[in-house]
C-alpha cells in the first residue's frame, strides 16, 4: 500500500501547529507518538480513532496509559 501524494495547504499546517501549541506537554508527546506510528505504519488510524473516542485525553492518567500503550505497540511492530 503506497502513500498518495497530496498537496498540503500551508494554512492547514499553521492551524494544526496552533492547536498543538495549546496542548499540555504530555498531550503533545501523545500527538507526536501517534504521528510517528501513522508515518511508520505500526499504528492503524481506525484503531486509534476508536480508542481516542472512548478516552478522555485531557486526563493525565489516561494520557499516561495512552503513552504506555503506544510504546508497547511501537515495540511490538
Amino acid at each position: 500500500m503506497g502513500a498518495v501524494a497530496t498537496r498540503i495547504d500551508e494554512s492547514e499546517v499553521r492551524r494544526l501547529a496552533e492547536l498543538v501549541a495549546r496542548l499540555s506537554p504530555v498531550q503533545q508527546r501523545v500527538v507526536s507518538a501517534v504521528a510517528d506510528g501513522f508515518r511508520a505504519g505500526w499504528l492503524d488510524p481506525l484503531r486509534w480513532e476508536r480508542y481516542w473516542r472512548a478516552s478522555d485525553l485531557s486526563d493525565e492518567a489516561v494520557l499516561g496509559d495512552a503513552m504506555t500503550w503506544l510504546a508497547r505497540r511501537r515495540r511490538a511492530a
